[in-house]
């Protein structure tokens, strides 16, 4: 929750996905003289991107709706808010933010809102209301703010949610002998905010997938594709089933490396949807319980999946893991005792942002993923 995401993508491999965000707001710390004159000048809110985008931020403006809600927000029996969670709020925005964001650069946006909902809080502060003097008071005029996208845009950006991005400033003048320019800022909640995603699969390649992590949805009925997503929480599962062939191969067989390499699906990825930098693998268990990373050859650092991008040759963008030592655990097991890999955004990333990546898998014409074992055989 330090990191929202807004805005609105659809296409056929990874569906119409919606990103909305939810907070409340802080009240600050104000104290104005009552027999003092103030004049409004101007509310903004500061938006800072985080660099994580979707779609196409460039061609056409961004658009997202303010409104307020109409309850209060509270963590669950558990202290958590998730993205499946719904808040009221009312049906016309009282703002609308219109702009073309610049994610790489991470270009930091301040965009006006109505002078009229400023001027409500300039006079509630002239005048001491009570809705300044607790949260708890604050929270019953302001309820907190939903930021929806408009279904028409074709793009989603990240901005950091924290004291310095995604805070409402309001600028005013003491009026005396000489005006004094003046402000106050109101920070989204270190608590009541988050990230609601939703994603509509069913024109997507990934129509048939059910929510659990028991219903794995095979890459022969995708097209024979594999989809990595973080925020709306696809991961890839990856199995070895044949690898006790290698046993049959002499009578006794060792493996000494094994390589696998992940192709992007050309047409998948480029401006608009960026690569992942960098995945993540684990070891799953036989109830597809997450284990432990998968390291280096001396099991120190964990894998990033190297990632190469060479465009001036074919297949030559791809992410590759040293499998090695999972393999060797594994040959000659089978059952309950057989661990398979699991394919993922980093954590940093898996819970922040929608970026992703398309594999195909080993059945695809091209972009399909490749196993390199070396292995000795001995015989009596």
């Amino acid at each position: 929750d330090s990191i929202c995401q807004i805005g609105h993508y659809s296409g056929t491999t990874w569906g119409d996905i919606q990103a909305s965000f939810y907070a409340e707001y802080s009240v600050p710390s104000v104290s104005l003289n009552e027999e003092t004159t103030y004049r409004f000048d101007s509310i903004t809110i500061i938006m800072s991107p985080s660099g994580s985008y979707l779609g196409d931020t460039i061609s056409t403006p961004q658009h997202i709706y303010m409104h307020k809600l109409t309850s209060n927000m509270a963590l669950d029996k558990d202290g958590y808010l998730y993205n499946t969670t719904s808040y009221p709020y009312e049906a016309t925005p009282f703002a609308t933010l219109t702009f073309k964001n610049q994610p790489v650069k991470k270009k930091k946006l301040e965009l006006r809102l109505p002078d009229e909902f400023g001027q409500e809080l300039l006079g509630l502060m002239k005048d001491q209301s009570i809705y300044f003097r607790s949260q708890d008071y604050f929270r019953s005029y302001l309820k907190g703010i939903a930021f929806v996208p408009d279904k028409a845009d074709k793009c989603i950006s990240g901005f950091g949610v924290s004291d310095s991005s995604m805070y409402i400033k309001l600028y005013y003048s003491q009026i005396a002998s000489s005006t004094t320019n003046m402000s106050t800022v109101f920070t989204p909640s270190s608590t009541l905010k988050y990230n609601k995603t939703v994603q509509d699969r069913s024109n997507s390649i990934l129509a048939d997938i059910v929510p659990g992590s028991n219903n794995a949805l095979s890459s022969n009925k995708t097209e024979h594709q594999a989809v990595v997503q973080g925020m709306v929480g696809n991961y890839v599962k990856i199995e070895f089933p044949h690898l006790n062939n290698l046993l049959l191969q002499g009578d006794m067989v060792t493996i000494e490396s094994a390589m696998l390499y992940l192709y992007p699906i050309d047409g998948t990825y480029d401006t608009e949807m960026p690569l992942p930098s960098s995945l993540s693998m684990y070891t799953l268990d036989d109830s597809n319980v997450a284990q432990e990373a998968i390291t280096d050859s001396y099991g120190t650092s964990v894998q990033d999946g190297s990632l190469v991008s060479d465009k001036s040759v074919a297949n030559g963008t791809y992410y590759t893991f040293d499998i090695t030592s999972f393999l060797q655990d594994n040959l000659g097991t089978f059952g309950m005792n057989r661990q398979n890999l699991m394919l993922m955004l980093p954590n940093s990333e898996f819970s922040t942002t929608l970026n992703g990546v398309t594999f195909g898998d080993q059945n695809r014409e091209h972009n399909k993923l490749k196993l390199v074992v070396l292995y000795k055989i001995y015989n009596e």
